[in-house]
């Protein structure tokens, strides 16, 4: 597929290759890949599970010997990483590129695959880190905590193929919280997810939403992911805002008819309505 076609397909259909890596330490100007895991599929429906150790021309550090159990004698009849390229390439052609923290794995990735002869150029990418921060806004996103915020089974933690595998199950999984129809373009994901960067034109927007309701004292119909339960998805609530501070909302939720606390990071849209309120004389402010 081109990258144009990678574009407008459904994210949920599109064709995928999730990635994972270890490495021999985390400095990106020496450390070198150790081990690889390509899982490709078409939507849902695996294709292949790629992966191998890899022999590096450095040393393992401690530190990556003691997180991963990849000690030093397990790569001495490893493949070299320009063996085994040709079916990297094979498994990440066409397809959109997933790992947890993309950024970080492709330095290594391109590198490596640089130095064997092998020009991948930009890849249309997700990452799942980046889509569970800003859509999702766990009190914490490394991938322990999304699956176990989205009852994910993560098993060998810290190898390639497992890492894979989950990162695989929260991509989906998360996609099916979110877009249940399945309608939503990578284009239109990628977009979303840029719009929900701190500090973008469209998170200033929805704040100046919630402080003029809060000046004007008009309720706010809000698009809310559940803190207490991420699987429920998006819901939508009307609140009275008693105390806005930033990046947190008291008031009252009339759905529920009980106060609460928002998270501003968790508001994915924000309506003013027409109706009115007063903020009660005695209320005690928790933010």
């Amino acid at each position: 597929m081109t990258r144009k076609d990678l574009l407008n397909a459904p994210a949920r259909s599109v064709s995928i290759a999730v990635v994972d890596l270890e490495m021999t330490g985390l400095r990106a100007e020496s450390d070198r890949v150790c081990e690889i895991a390509v899982i490709r599929a078409d939507g849902s429906e695996v294709l292949l599970e790629y992966d191998t150790l890899v022999r590096p021309p450095v040393d393992m550090s401690e530190g990556a010997v003691r997180v991963s159990g990849i000690t030093p004698e397990m790569l001495v009849d490893a493949p070299l990483f320009p063996e085994v390229a040709p079916e990297v390439e094979e498994a990440l052609s066409g397809a959109v590129l997933v790992a947890h923290n993309v950024p970080h794995d492709l330095v290594f990735l391109d590198r490596e695959m640089r130095q064997s002869g092998v020009d991948m150029g930009p890849p249309v990418s997700l990452d799942t880190l980046e889509m569970s921060r800003r859509l999702f806004a766990f009190p914490r996103n490394n991938l322990v905590e999304v699956c176990e915020r989205l009852k994910i089974e993560l098993q060998t933690h810290h190898r390639a193929l497992a890492d894979a595998r989950a990162t695989f199950l929260a991509y989906h999984q998360m996609l099916d919280i979110l877009d249940p129809q399945g309608v939503l373009t990578v284009e239109e994901l990628l977009d979303l997810l840029g719009a929900l960067a701190p500090n973008s034109p469209y998170r200033r927007q929805m704040e100046r939403r919630l402080r003029d309701a809060f000046r004007l004292r008009r309720t706010v119909i809000i698009d809310y992911i559940s803190t207490s339960d991420p699987l429920e998805g998006i819901v939508k609530r009307e609140v009275s805002i008693w105390k806005l501070k930033v990046p947190r909302i008291q008031g009252w939720c009339h759905l529920r008819e009980g106060e609460r606390v928002f998270r501003m990071d968790r508001i994915r849209s924000v309506d003013l309505t027409e109706n009115t309120y007063e903020i009660p004389a005695d209320f005690d402010s928790r933010i």
